[in-house]
Parts: structure tokens; C-alpha cells; sequence
């Protein structure tokens, strides 16, 4: 992975919960296949999300094949106590993604989501390679 200007702490909590959610949203009929995938964002791609130009930023993804969810909630389930499922199915409190939302924003980045329900989802965070 790229060496980035950023919060350590908030760093580690942004791959832990959605490292966490992968393998809490994993399908339990087949084997967990979690990847993690990174490049330099092309410039040409920056005008498509809310960044200051002329910077180089990262891309990363975190691609699973867990139970997916319907892409109509890709933004709301960024927002804190937000839950697409019960309590008595799946633990969690609803601020993971929340606080993953609030660390990218912090890093002067962008959070997304896209997803197709029993075929996975995908998480894109684009971050700066420099605060400056």
C-alpha cells in the first residue's frame, strides 16, 4: 500500500471497520473472498468526485462477495445510526461507516459504496497523497 500523509489512528480505524464489515456481512454460503485493491487515481478521473484539482490522490477498494445490499442505500448507509438490517441479525451499532465517512472526510477525501444484493459490495476511498 502507497505511503500517504494521514492520521495513523484514524487510518486503522477506517481499514478495521471495513475490514469488519466484510466479515460481518459475509455470505454464509460460501467462503469469504475479501480484496483490497489500490492505484493512483487518474487525473482525469478527479473531476467525477468532490477533490481539489491539480493533487495526486489514491484509490482504494474493498471488494467482497458478501450479501451485498440494494444500491438505493449506498449513501444513506454513511450516515451514523444508519442500519439496512435488524439487530437480532447482524451486531453493530450503525457508526462504523459513519466514522469511516467522517475519517476520509477529515483526510480531505471520498467515501462510496456500490453493491448488487448476494453479489457483494464494493467500498472506494480516494485520499490525498499529501495534506499540503
Amino acid at each position: 500500500l502507497p505511503v500517504i500523509e494521514a492520521i495513523a489512528v484514524q487510518m486503522n480505524q477506517l481499514f478495521s471497520n471495513l475490514i469488519s464489515n466484510a466479515l460481518k456481512f459475509a455470505d454464509p454460503g460460501r467462503p469469504l473472498h475479501l480484496q483490497i485493491r489500490m492505484d493512483k487515481l487518474p487525473d482525469a478521473l478527479q473531476i467525477i468526485y468532490p477533490l481539489a484539482p491539480k493533487k495526486d490522490y489514491i484509490r482504494l477498494q474493498f471488494i467482497d462477495n458478501g450479501i451485498g445490499f440494494d444500491q438505493s442505500h449506498a449513501v444513506q448507509i454513511f450516515d451514523i445510526f444508519q442500519r439496512l438490517h435488524s439487530k437480532d441479525k447482524y451486531t453493530g451499532t450503525g457508526i462504523g461507516l459513519a466514522t469511516c465517512k467522517k475519517i476520509v472526510q477529515n483526510h480531505n477525501g471520498f467515501i462510496s459504496a456500490t453493491s448488487i444484493p448476494g453479489k457483494g459490495a464494493t467500498f472506494e476511498v480516494i485520499l490525498p497523497v499529501s495534506q499540503g
